[in-house]
């Protein structure tokens, strides 16, 4: 890592920081079959647990999020959907809420409107990298159960600034894709069943932050987390900081897209802050593909619409332009079957 890797300015410390900590921040996330996942998690924890724990979850901006009711029904520590600057507390759980991401200052959450992450808001890899920026070493960042590879990106994170980093046997998942991915582009050190998971959180808790693993922190995660909270003044030419110039639009912005590399883990993100690992790239151009034919198959069958009716209209003063007319409806037919075939095979 050459210094223009390395902010010169990391997070301002707190007078605190002077005396030993431990493994006090943990940020987990999941996705499809987190409910059942996490109530079993924070069931096995103390009530006395040292440390604060940050839970990001998939969920649509509609939905109407019971979790925090949910997982203080299940365990003995108590649970709240923070507001924006709520302080931090320990032996707190903080939930996020639809439509927003979950971020982590010094000493207070933040609770943001930015840009989705791998098509989420809330998404978990702005809860990890807030995470490791502001707490590096101290950093306990987890991946349940869920699917394509959103968390990924974060663990990158919060191990590159030192943090230990953990995932759910992917055997153990009711859905494993995220523990898989997690996995494949990151050098965990811990990947356990749910029901060993609590018992490691409180080791790791009362354990202190060993200092050999306390790296500089990339300033590329500074700039990351801004892109996230979407309130600092950015200039597109920065981009080239994090990355190079892609052939690939943003699915979401049409703006153009720049290609991350982190270890083997290739990501992609626009200048407006829209951000997607390779899997959810695909996913989101796949869907732009079937809008696309969706769109397509509407303006062919109403121009064979409009062909109809003109053919109709002069059929007996020019059979001529009927015929005309009526050929090319038959053209236009051809087309939309072509684009129904295309959109009953899913071929996107």
């Amino acid at each position: 890592m050459t210094s223009s890797d390395v902010s010169d300015t990391l997070p301002v410390a707190s007078a605190s920081d002077a005396a030993v900590k431990m493994h006090d921040i943990v940020v987990i996330g999941a996705s499809a079959g987190a409910v059942p996942s996490l109530k079993a998690l924070v069931r096995g924890l103390p009530g006395n647990f040292p440390g604060s724990i940050f839970v990001t979850v998939h969920m649509s901006a509609e939905a109407r999020s019971e979790l925090s009711g949910i997982l203080s029904r299940a365990g003995s520590l108590p649970v709240s959907a923070p507001a924006d600057m709520t302080p931090i507390e320990s032996g707190q759980i903080y939930v996020s809420s639809p439509d927003c991401h979950m971020l982590l200052e010094r000493d207070r959450v933040r609770i943001v409107r930015g840009p989705k992450e791998n098509r989420h808001r809330p998404a978990i890899d702005p809860l990890f990298r807030s995470a490791a920026w502001a707490y590096g070493p101290r950093v306990v960042g987890i991946v349940l159960t869920g699917y394509l590879d959103d968390g990924t990106a974060g663990l990158w994170a919060i191990k590159t600034c030192g943090g230990i980093t953990i995932v759910q046997d992917p055997a153990d998942a009711l859905h494993p894709d995220m523990p898989q991915n997690a996995l494949m582009h990151n050098r965990v050190d811990y990947c356990v069943p749910l029901d060993e998971m609590a018992a490691l959180l409180v080791k790791l808790a009362t354990e202190p932050v060993d200092l050999t693993r306390h790296h500089p922190r990339p300033a590329s995660v500074k700039t990351e987390v801004e892109f996230a909270s979407i309130e600092r003044d950015r200039d597109i030419d920065d981009m080239g900081s994090l990355g190079r110039l892609s052939p690939f639009t943003c699915p979401s912005c049409r703006g153009a897209l720049w290609e991350l590399q982190e270890g083997d883990l290739m990501r992609y993100r626009c200048h407006t802050g829209h951000a997607f690992s390779e899997k959810s790239l695909l996913t989101e151009q796949s869907i732009s593909i079937e809008e696309a034919l969706y769109a397509a198959l509407k303006a062919v069958e109403e121009k064979a619409a409009a062909l109809r009716k003109l053919s109709q209209r002069w059929s007996e003063r020019f059979p001529q332009m009927e015929a005309d007319y009526q050929a090319r409806v038959s053209e236009l037919d051809a087309s939309a079957r072509v684009l129904r075939r295309l959109l009953a095979n899913g071929t996107t």
